[in-house]
């Protein structure tokens, strides 16, 4: 096989020792191959890999039959391999994991997550908390208050 080089279309990045690749909307020859070898060169590093595959438009069958071919002689367990999208299920083989995420999942913030972009939801956050830690403060046993 010849050196890996980038494409455009095959992003991924690491989180909690877990690798997830993002296909991209083209799933061809060189993005079946590139992720062969990123399985095979993280294989040690990372725990899972998740291949989302939920933005492909364009697939090439050759490709997705070379994927499917090369992934049980790969040297990463099949388990640890899961495809996101309904497209994994042409893509998966024995042992392979297909998650099916819903398209209108939603991001559920509390007010505690950090770099969000929904600050509405954290100034309602903090005013309720403030508003509990006054009426923590002033007693709540009981007292009624006269307005």
């Amino acid at each position: 096989m010849k050196a890996y080089t980038p494409s455009v279309t095959l992003t991924c990045r690491e989180s909690a020792h877990n690798l997830h690749i993002n296909v991209g909307q083209t799933l061809g020859m060189a993005q079946a191959e590139g992720i062969v070898q990123l399985l095979a060169s993280r294989k040690d590093s990372c725990k899972k890999f998740f291949i989302d595959v939920r933005q492909v438009t364009q697939l090439d069958h050759e490709a997705a039959g070379s994927l499917r071919a090369a992934l049980p002689h790969s040297p990463v367990g099949m388990q640890r391999i899961a495809f996101k999208g309904r497209l994994g299920f042409d893509l998966a083989v024995g042992g392979n994991k297909v998650l099916i995420v819903p398209e209108n999942a939603k991001h559920v913030c509390r007010g505690t997550c950090p770099d969000c972009k929904c600050g509405h939801k954290k100034a309602r956050a903090r005013a309720r908390n403030a508003a509990r830690e006054a009426v923590a403060a002033h007693g709540a046993g009981g007292e009624a208050l006269e307005q």
